[in-house]
């Protein structure tokens, strides 16, 4: 997760692909290949595991994904959804065929390993106790695409379909399907997204994405990361935030992205500033989040073309905080804190909201930044 930033910074910056697709964000999900795998009850709760066999992993299996429903709730009375959107990076193959950085999130994930997202200690836990009566959903991530891809041919990938057919990243409209067939399955009132890491910049894009094609969601919950591609070109220039092999995998990784979203003028703050996404967003970060090199003093370049002494962290942060500060929407939200979990008062703890019994310390936002969390998404329910 770490090369998260590192990686999409000159990688967003350098796409030329916008144009090439003028539908892929409309692109729905399929739901017609999507099977129960098996049922678990846990501590009052129901979780269905499901896979989609539209939709193959990078290397081997298929997408899949997690309803929770709590024992005794009906099935027929509408409620909320809360999908979560775990991190996991950025991947891609090499010249070689070699996956890259490593292995992880390119394979099939369990019922358990979903599950566990669920049932963090965290923000999952409060949602799920909450008296909205939320159902949850877990999606997976195992084309490590950013949950962006729609259909999008997996350069240098060396293995094949079932059918012998070449791999495509499908994030995005795996992602989407996972949601269409909750909403088909239940009775749905409104739907969150949220997620941290990669699942975090994930789902700014994939809210877009459902603005578009209609079906919107009632908020985002976004933790830790967002794309910026300014700042991480110039973190990356400056020797901020270094990768030795971000140069290599530049030209491969562009590729593995739906051109919309891969576009710079896409940006989710930019879409913010022109209006054009309008879903209400609950933007944190930490601070010095370890994952955006912490909070070491780098040449920050604004949007309105000047360059201060920034944080890393708050500088890849800024524009979208400043995009919803100056948006008028009051149904959206910054939230920067400053959390750690260790002794060490650096503000450093990389995606805040799966954890517990901590306390933010950024006099500006509540020390209870999880509590702070839960009463914005009641309030969203709320909403005209």
């Amino acid at each position: 997760m770490g090369s998260l930033r590192r990686l999409t910074g000159v990688l967003v910056a350098t796409l030329l692909l916008a144009g090439l697709c003028s539908s892929c964000l409309l692109t729905p999900g399929d739901t017609s290949k999507i099977t129960l795998v098996s049922s678990t009850t846990l501590n009052g709760w129901r979780y269905d595991y499901y896979r989609n066999n539209a939709y193959p992993c990078s290397i081997s299996g298929y997408q899949t994904f997690v309803i929770g429903t709590k024992v005794g709730s009906s099935a027929s009375a509408s409620a909320p959804l809360f999908v979560w959107m775990h991190g996991g990076g950025i991947g891609w193959f090499d010249s070689t065929g070699t996956p890259r950085p490593d292995t992880q999130q390119m394979t099939e994930q369990s019922a358990s390993a979903l599950q566990s997202t669920l049932t963090n200690p965290g923000l999952l836990t409060s949602i799920r106790n909450d008296a909205a009566g939320f159902r949850v959903l877990a999606v997976s991530y195992c084309n490590r695409d950013l949950y962006s891809g729609a259909d999008v041919r997996d350069p240098n990938n060396p293995n094949l379909n079932a059918d012998g057919s070449a791999k495509t990243t499908n994030g995005l409209v795996a992602t989407k399907a996972a949601i269409a067939f909750a909403q088909s399955t239940y009775p749905t009132s409104r739907y969150f997204l949220a997620g941290g890491s990669a699942g975090s910049a994930g789902a700014y894009e994939v809210a877009w994405a459902e603005q578009e094609s209609k079906d919107p969601p009632a908020g985002v919950v976004g933790d830790a990361s967002v794309l910026n591609a300014e700042q991480g070109q110039a973190a990356y220039q400056q020797g901020i935030c270094s990768n030795p092999a971000f140069g290599a995998a530049t030209s491969i990784i562009q590729q593995r992205f739906t051109p919309e979203i891969g576009n710079l003028d896409n940006e989710p703050d930019k879409l913010v500033s022109r209006g054009q996404l309008t879903v209400p967003l609950l933007h944190i970060w930490n601070h010095g989040d370890t994952n955006t090199c912490g909070s070491t003093p780098m040449q920050c370049p604004l949007r309105d073309g000047s360059v201060v002494t920034m944080g890393a962290t708050d500088c890849n942060h800024q524009p979208l905080a400043a995009a919803i500060a100056a948006s008028g929407n009051s149904r959206s939200m910054n939230l920067p804190v400053c959390v750690d979990d260790d002794g060490t008062p650096d503000c450093s703890l990389h995606v805040v909201t799966t954890h517990t019994g901590l306390t933010n310390t950024d006099p500006s936002t509540p020390p209870d930044y999880l509590g702070a969390v839960v009463a914005w998404v009641d309030a969203r329910l709320t909403d005209p």
